[in-house]
């Protein structure tokens, strides 16, 4: 049953999930996502198990892994591919770097259905993605998050590894009853001005996303902290706005005034 707000009544709370994506992408991110897990509601982040400091960034968040779902985002526009262009060529520059979102963009076309992927080059990358974050981790992953680019052959990818080695894919999150995905309606993804004009917090406290009318509410945030790397990304100080606005207390109250619940995916695991 609702109110005349519409919001749910009874004794159930609202079960919100709350990620802040690409831990590790940079330093800076892994920094500001601890932050937003110290000092606000972040309950789930997942590693770019691919960048060179990712097992540096790894112990950093190792004392919160009890009180958090660590995933695993994966990767095929940032940094350097775990296999290397010898065993990715499709994936990859010469010098081992990813094609970026637009490169692999300019790729599609109408002949390939607009989606070039070379499936089995993805697998055998995502995969050795995994398999570099159970090596510095010392366990599995708690989800699976795709990252930037996606298409139809990047969803099977990450949907079969998720299946191999039965780790909950985050765009399940779908299945749970009464559920409202993410929306993410307070990016410009615009200039480092345009992403000052956003408002995440105003976003979240008016709730335009309509968590408080559903069981099951799934934010996706992008936290993080300004340093050079952080700085070089397109997405820049949106990152900085975002672990303001679910580090400020405001928020916080109205987490707890309207009985929110944080959950992980290891909460609902056996659910999606």
């Amino acid at each position: 049953m609702r109110d005349h707000a519409g919001r749910r009544k009874g004794k159930e709370q609202v079960k919100l999930l709350v990620q802040s994506d690409d831990y590790g992408i940079t330093r800076g991110t892994a920094r500001g996502t601890i932050r937003a897990v110290q000092y606000g509601p972040v309950r789930n982040t997942g590693l770019f198990a691919n960048m060179p400091w990712a097992e540096e960034v790894t112990e950093w968040i190792r004392p919160f892994f009890e009180h958090i779902a660590f995933g695993i985002d994966l990767n095929m526009v940032n940094g350097p591919s775990v296999l290397g262009y010898r065993e990715a060529p499709a994936l990859c520059h010469e010098d081992g770097t990813f094609l970026s979102i637009k490169e692999n963009r300019q790729l599609d076309n109408a002949e390939n259905g607009n989606d070039h992927i070379d499936s089995e080059q993805l697998y055998r990358e995502f995969r050795a993605q995994i398999e570099r974050f159970i090596a510095i981790a010392g366990r599995l992953p708690d989800y699976v998050h795709p990252h930037a680019y996606q298409t139809g052959k990047t969803e099977a990818v990450i949907r079969r590894l998720a299946e191999e080695y039965r780790i909950p894919y985050s765009m399940d999150f779908a299945k749970l009853p009464d559920a409202v995905m993410p929306s993410m309606g307070w990016y410009t993804f615009g200039t480092m001005e345009q992403q000052l004009q956003e408002d995440p917090l105003g976003y979240l406290l008016e709730d335009r996303t309509g968590y408080l009318k559903h069981e099951y509410g799934y934010l996706i945030t992008h936290c993080g902290e300004l340093d050079s790397d952080t700085l070089h990304l397109p997405f820049n100080i949106c990152r900085l706005r975002d672990l303001e606005a679910l580090t400020d207390p405001r928020l916080k109250r109205w987490i707890d005034h309207n009985r929110i619940e944080l959950i992980t995916f290891r909460d609902i695991r056996n659910q999606i």
